[in-house]
């Protein structure tokens, strides 16, 4: 099991890196166009276009794998905490399914989406420019389908007992230590 986790978590790896790699060229392009703007009264064309459709949906869904792996997703264990070890593995469970499934199925309706733009051809126009978005439609399929083939992979860890693999990637924060600083 640990091979295949080890290729999951290098394929969420590489989702958010690309993610992140488009923050940097976000920032650039809004950074090129405020100077172009104001230096030059000359704004680069179609930057909210680029900046809505292109950059922030690959920056919103493409790490959604990586937000399952290291169980990030917002989560309120109110009442859950104070149940029997059991009670909470079995709701874990539970809950990773529906996890599965839904993920699944919004990556299967997007898909179906993204291969529809992608058959028409769907493209902006913006500054008389015409401008292809159908590339944009693939961002969510790619992050829901990463988030259900992780949700689905534990699931099955959770069934075998086995170790999934799946790497938790955790950076220790220096700035959060348990310790009292020295005043």
């Amino acid at each position: 099991m640990k091979p295949i986790g080890k290729v999951i978590s290098g394929i969420n790896a590489g989702a958010s890196g690309i993610a992140g790699i488009l923050v940097l060229l976000m920032v650039a392009h809004v950074s090129a166009d405020v100077t172009m703007r104001f230096v030059f009264e000359q704004p680069l064309d179609a930057t909210i276009l680029y900046v809505s459709a292109f950059y922030m949906v690959a920056i919103a869904f493409l790490p959604l794998g990586l937000v399952e792996q290291k169980d990030s997703n917002i989560a309120v264990e109110l009442l859950v905490e104070r149940f029997p070890a059991r009670v909470q593995t079995v709701l874990l469970f539970i809950a990773t399914l529906i996890t599965a499934v839904v993920a699944a199925a919004v990556a299967i309706r997007t898909g179906q989406e993204a291969l529809s733009k992608y058959a028409t051809g769907a493209y902006s126009i913006e500054a008389g420019g015409k401008i292809l978005t159908w590339p944009t439609y693939f961002y969510l399929p790619l992050g829901f389908g990463m988030m259900a083939i992780v949700s689905s992979w534990k699931l099955i860890a959770m069934a075998t007992g086995k170790d999934s693999g799946l790497s938790l990637m955790t950076v220790e924060d220096p700035y959060l230590s348990k310790e009292e600083p020295n005043v």
